[in-house]
């Protein structure tokens, strides 16, 4: 019986040993290229969440996830800002970071600053870091990468994954509509964040006339929307697509 009762234990030992999460993988930077190679093939299939054009004072963010079997894959950003583009890429494997890529666009009154990062990690902390910049795009694929220093903090690796749920900081609720020269917008916003999406209205549906109909008893109550990104009258707008209300 006592013999029993050891192999018991060190059976359920074993299974809380698999089942804990794991917080760092066995990775070196040839693994992780090999494992972005593989990703980007074009025989892989993705489930696909794209994100609204977020906005919040005069910076845009928008994300998308790439996700295989619920599990991500890649996360990508773009920041939009007076001063300059950022477009960043995260890779994800078994749930945690193992790459980022950054291409950054820095305006000036000056001049122009072109900017490439590529950051490896283990999924707890940067392996190693590399950048080159220019003042020219067109030269910036010619240079060769610097190794620099960077720090964990300086990734918000839930970010991209709440933009393109509509989770966290992105959860939109029901603001108002704005009409003006013959167009119409349904405005979702979270004002804790303070990031909000003027929808596009091209055609009606059942949602937005119960939101029409009684605007006040919708106030502050959860949208999820669906949308397309299109070019309109020489301007890119966010299209409503439908949507429901979450209870």
């Amino acid at each position: 019986m006592k013999n029993l009762l050891l192999v018991l234990s060190f059976l359920f030992l074993i299974a809380c040993t698999d089942n804990r999460k794991k917080t760092s993988l066995d990775v070196s930077e040839e693994s992780i290229d090999k494992y972005i190679e593989e990703k980007l093939d074009t025989s892989q299939n993705f489930e696909i969440a794209s994100g609204l054009r977020f906005s919040k004072g005069d910076e845009t963010y928008t994300a998308e996830q790439f996700s295989q079997n619920d599990t991500v894959i890649l996360c990508t950003e773009e920041i939009v800002t007076p001063t300059g583009v950022l477009l960043r890429n995260f890779f994800f494997k078994d749930d945690l970071p193992v790459y980022v890529e950054e291409y950054e666009s820095i305006y000036s009154e000056t001049s122009d600053l072109y900017r490439q990062r590529k950051i490896y990690f283990n999924g707890a902390i940067i392996l190693k870091a590399y950048e080159k910049t220019a003042s020219v795009e067109e030269e910036l694929v010619k240079l060769p990468f610097k190794e620099i220093t960077m720090t964990m903090n300086q990734f918000d690796f839930e970010r991209p994954k709440n933009a393109s749920m509509q989770q966290g900081d992105y959860e939109m609720k029901f603001g108002e509509f704005l009409v003006f020269d013959l167009e119409s917008y349904l405005i979702l916003e979270n004002k804790e964040s303070g990031w909000s999406v003027a929808l596009y209205i091209l055609k009606g549906d059942q949602l937005v006339d119960q939101l029409y109909a009684n605007p006040d008893a919708y106030k502050g109550k959860t949208i999820h929307p669906y949308h397309e990104f299109m070019t309109i009258g020489g301007l890119d707008r966010v299209v409503y697509k439908g949507g429901y209300i979450v209870e």
